[in-house]
């Protein structure tokens, strides 16, 4: 679902050259990204890879360095204000004031966004997502913390939501909920851009997945189109001829004594006469998972 602005189409979030400098080091470096309007999109990397200050950077906690970004149409240093008033954000690490409740939160939420009748709405999610509303917040667990934290962005009904680790301190039953409410909003038009470290979630509700790696994207995967070209092989045996896979392009996964675990997305014809050997035990051949990609991606890939 594109809007279009003064008759251009608009971006949810545009990033172009987008980069943030620390001591001379890029955390984030020249990154160019596109989310369409409607989609849930995947943000992806492992700890320290970029993604937090990304998001941040984009929100204009923090001032980029060089680079320029747009959310919804709009610039994200010039007209953040404007952007702020469309778009709720849930941070990886929920602060509130501890001597708050649960309820005083929200009704500060609603006077911050001028929310009339917010009750209704407030007490619909708290019931859902079994929240304490007389609990302060300095009593209350993480992953009630960030119970709180979701349901005072959704209350706004924003036309995008930007989270950061949104499911970390959920039990399951709370993430499923969670996602419940985020896929009925965004079939009413509500843009996600969604980082996670849970890649199951990932590939299960987002349309496509951007792989952030030492603060530049190293990959942007349509996981609705999947179907994730390639395939994953694991091998069961001894003395496994691991060195003719490398000579057709193989990439690894994982290694053993007695498994081998790789990525291959060549043709098949030629892979499968290899499997024809002895020593191999057994055989599995799957559609790559995303986090199969994400290890080939992270892990130092070529088997050598």
């Amino acid at each position: 679902m594109i809007k279009e602005k003064g008759g251009i189409t608009m971006k949810a979030i545009e990033a172009l050259g987008l980069t943030k400098m620390y001591h001379k080091k890029a955390a984030v470096d020249h990154i160019d990204l596109i989310v369409e309007e409607g989609e849930i999109y995947g943000f992806i990397g492992p700890n320290g890879a970029g993604k937090s200050t990304t998001i941040k950077t984009l929100l204009n906690f923090i001032y980029p360095t060089s680079g320029s970004a747009s959310i919804l149409g709009l610039d994200c240093v010039k007209e953040s204000q404007s952007i702020k008033k469309q778009v709720s954000y849930v941070s990886s690490d929920v602060r509130f004031y501890p001597a708050m409740n649960a309820m005083q939160i929200m009704k500060y939420v609603a006077d911050f966004h001028n929310l009339k009748n917010a009750k209704p709405i407030i007490n619909h999610y708290f019931d859902y997502f079994e929240i304490d509303p007389k609990k302060k917040l300095g009593e209350m667990s993480l992953g009630n913390k960030k119970k709180v934290a979701v349901v005072s962005g959704l209350i706004a009904n924003p036309r995008m939501m930007i989270l950061d680790e949104p499911t970390n301190g959920l039990d399951p039953l709370m993430q499923h909920r969670l996602f419940e409410v985020l896929k009925e909003k965004n079939q009413k038009g509500m843009t996600l851009f969604l980082s996670s470290h849970d890649l199951t979630e990932v590939q299960r509700y987002c349309s496509k997945a951007a792989f952030i790696k030492e603060g530049k994207i190293i990959s942007i995967e349509d996981i609705t189109a999947d179907r994730i070209a390639g395939k994953v092989v694991e091998l069961v045996g001894n003395n496994l001829p691991k060195e003719k896979f490398i000579a057709i392009g193989a990439k690894l996964i994982q290694q053993s004594d007695r498994q081998l675990k790789f990525f291959y997305n060549g043709d098949m014809q030629i892979l499968l006469p290899l499997l024809i050997n002895s020593e191999i035990k057994d055989v599995l051949i799957k559609n790559q998972e995303l986090e199969d990609k994400f290890m080939t991606m992270y892990e130092k890939g070529a088997l050598q």
